[in-house]
């Protein structure tokens, strides 16, 4: 057996193993996290926004893909921030539908207005719940 392509598939496998635990952010700002080792290959975040409304409440929008050929159920928290980066609270995990192969948006408003940032963060849905 050639001992160079077994070092090769234990890298790999240390690799693959140590990405699997960490949540994969989707912005360099952090603010989209993909929770599991396979959101990113289920769904893609492809465009995000924020911006304020009426009473300074934070409005975060964000437009994300089911890259699959089958209906989808994901789960999405929001978790809200302060100036510093602090978390201020977060919202429970809530059950988000996405249609085969399209686009669906999503929109949620701060409820406080001492919010200063967030992190939208995205996982495959307990199967058990559906």
């Amino acid at each position: 057996m050639n001992y160079a392509k077994v070092h090769v598939w234990v890298g790999l496998a240390i690799l693959l193993a140590g990405c699997e635990a960490n949540p994969k952010e989707v912005d360099p700002e952090g603010r989209a996290v993909l929770e599991g080792k396979r959101m990113s290959y289920l769904v893609r975040v492809v465009q995000q926004s924020s911006d304020r409304i009426e009473g300074d409440l934070l409005r975060v929008r964000t437009l994300i893909k089911n890259r699959t050929k089958e209906d989808l159920w994901v789960d999405v928290q929001i978790v809200w921030k302060d100036a510093q980066g602090f978390e201020v609270y977060k919202t429970n995990w809530a059950p988000l539908f996405l249609p085969a192969r399209l686009e669906t948006t999503h929109e949620v408003v701060s409820m406080r207005a001492d919010v200063a940032d967030y992190q939208f963060r995205l996982r495959q849905a307990a199967k058990t719940v559906r």
